[in-house]
């Protein structure tokens, strides 16, 4: 005869990665007396841990997984085999994130101001249920904030910022016990001042004040739109390189696309002239047109509204801030 299923199975001390079991004999062993014991511990229904021992009546369970459920099942043996097996379940505790936070992404939302959003940290590395996230804004990569926010949300505006700056953010991730480590920061610029609109427009033509950078820099972009519905783009920051096009390109588009009307390579002058039909050549050529890295400052269209904002290069590194958008100018309707 096999032995019954041992009786009074508990879980004890249960930690974030350790726990202890025990369980009292049967009733009835059966034919003769007891020699061992087996544990087998599931997750989701899969084996995780297989334990085969000598006669005992507890064992201290290792290497869990926070703030994980756990099937646990308990049988005993004689010389004749294994008796039927006694089952419990327990649920490890919380620890702090093993890992940070993911695709953390900084975008200038204006001169002022940064957008931060990211991902929770992998599931596998979460620990328990995360309450909360902290950034923390920094002037230089990797070092001390000067400014921290925590919020329950996956992203954050950090406002009252200099424009024309670089700054850091850095993201972390907490349960109740503790927070875990920060995720590598990124750096991002805020946008400078928006180019003013001067009142000299033509039907082809609208002239702007554009914003002289006051650092070293090589070049920039003036990036112009053609508005629908008087609806600007997205924020100047947000776009990539690649998404600005030329002007011939923008011409045969069924939809509004910021165009590069012009490159800038030196302080002189800060009127600028949109529509003059002048060509431009950038100093670094994009890879993505090897053929031609010259820009042609189209005619407008009579009767329509622009926008511009400059993209400022500060290195042959390709590192670069934008302007804010330009106040809307509309061309006379007739020449």
């Amino acid at each position: 005869l096999l032995p019954n299923k041992p009786t009074n199975l508990t879980v004890t001390n249960v930690k974030s990665r350790t726990a202890r079991i025990s369980w009292a004999d049967p009733n009835n062993t059966g034919d003769g007396v007891l020699t061992g014991f087996q544990i087998q511990l599931k997750e989701n229904n899969s084996l995780i841990q297989n334990i085969t021992k000598d006669k005992d009546n507890e064992y201290d369970l290792d290497n869990l997984t926070p703030y994980t459920t756990y099937k646990i099942s308990v049988a005993v043996r004689n010389k004749h085999g294994f008796g039927e097996e006694t089952i419990t379940s327990f649920k490890t505790s919380e620890e702090a994130p093993e890992g940070p936070p993911l695709n953390v992404t900084v975008i200038a939302e204006s001169s002022s101001s940064l957008l931060v959003t990211w991902e929770p940290p992998e599931k596998d590395k979460r620990n328990g249920i995360i309450v909360s996230y902290t950034v923390c804004i920094s002037h230089e990569e990797s070092k001390p904030c000067f400014r921290e926010y925590t919020t329950k949300k996956k992203m954050v505006v950090i406002e009252n910022l200099i424009d024309s700056t670089k700054y850091y953010a850095g993201v972390l991730a907490s349960t109740e016990v503790g927070p875990g480590p920060y995720s590598e920061s990124k750096g991002k610029f805020t946008n400078a001042e928006q180019p003013e609109v001067s009142t000299n427009g033509t039907a082809y033509t609208l002239t702007f004040s554009l914003q002289i950078p006051s650092q070293k820099f090589t070049h920039f972009y003036v990036v112009a739109l053609k508005l629908k519905d008087g609806k600007k783009g997205r924020s100047p920051a947000s776009y990539e390189n690649n998404e600005l096009v030329t002007y011939a390109e923008a011409e045969k588009s069924t939809d509004s696309k910021p165009y590069i009307a012009a490159v800038v390579t030196s302080k002189d002058g800060n009127m600028f002239i949109l529509g003059d039909s002048r060509n431009t050549s950038d100093p670094t050529p994009r890879r993505r047109r090897s053929t031609s890295s010259d820009y042609y400052n189209g005619p407008l269209e009579p009767g329509t509204s622009y926008s511009i904002f400059q993209r400022i290069f500060i290195n042959n590194k390709g590192d670069y801030y934008s302007t804010d958008w330009s106040p809307a100018s509309k061309t006379s309707k007739y020449s």
